[in-house]
């Protein structure tokens, strides 16, 4: 069993994610509660990557939306709680809180791009 390792000896360019991430060009909407009102709020989305921890969307409008959200694929009547890890201009990564299948996940995911 090795050390648990610390910045200092993390290689930079080293993808430390678990799972392979896989393409995907899947409509989506991310529903959450409004700031300081009652009631929940949903933008509509495009999710472009996808892996069973987590997954990226994009295509977002400019309302500010918190750190803690739920995802729902278009399709499929589950809701997913996720957390928001990152944010850019119009995007999300966001961390499911349970890890996906990856029967699931691979279902989800289009074929015909590889994995990243």
């Amino acid at each position: 069993m090795s050390a648990p390792k610390n910045y200092l000896s993390r290689l930079p360019d080293l993808d430390r994610r678990e799972h392979p991430r896989r393409q995907t060009n899947k409509v989506a909407t991310v529903y959450y509660l409004r700031h300081g009102v009652r009631g929940y709020s949903s933008q509509s989305c495009r999710m472009d990557n996808i892996s069973e921890s987590g997954c990226h969307v994009c295509r977002l409008l400019t309302e500010p939306i918190p750190d803690f959200v739920y995802f729902v694929l278009e399709g499929l009547e589950a809701k997913f709680p996720c957390a928001v890890i990152d944010r850019s201009d119009d995007a999300l990564h966001l961390k499911f809180m349970t890890d996906l299948p990856t029967a699931m996940v691979d279902r989800i995911a289009d074929k015909r791009f590889p994995a990243k």
